[in-house]
């Protein structure tokens, strides 16, 4: 299990620090919002879910983005671990 380093207590907002990070590093900046990510309460939100989602949001097509799926998938990981959900990120 990678080091869970906590950033903001509410996983909507500590996933939308880091969708900043993001649009900092890699210019990733479609708008895509950490509640949005979560709306599905039954269901943890899972590296593939979230990569996926940020690379449709910048207009990319999935087929064709294969190293920036590795390379958002492997941050996620190293962040959150393979999945995450509100009920796993109680502090």
């Amino acid at each position: 299990m990678p080091k869970k380093t906590l950033h903001h207590p509410d996983l909507a907002e500590d996933l939308n620090l880091f969708l900043e990070e993001l649009c900092e590093k890699w210019d990733f900046c479609a708008g895509v919002k950490g509640a949005d990510l979560l709306k599905d309460k039954k269901k943890p939100l899972t590296s593939k879910v979230f990569t996926d989602t940020v690379i449709l949001a910048e207009g990319m097509k999935l087929e064709d983005e294969h190293q920036w799926q590795r390379r958002i998938k492997r941050l996620f990981v190293q962040r959150y671990g393979h999945e995450v959900s509100e009920k796993s990120w109680v502090l």
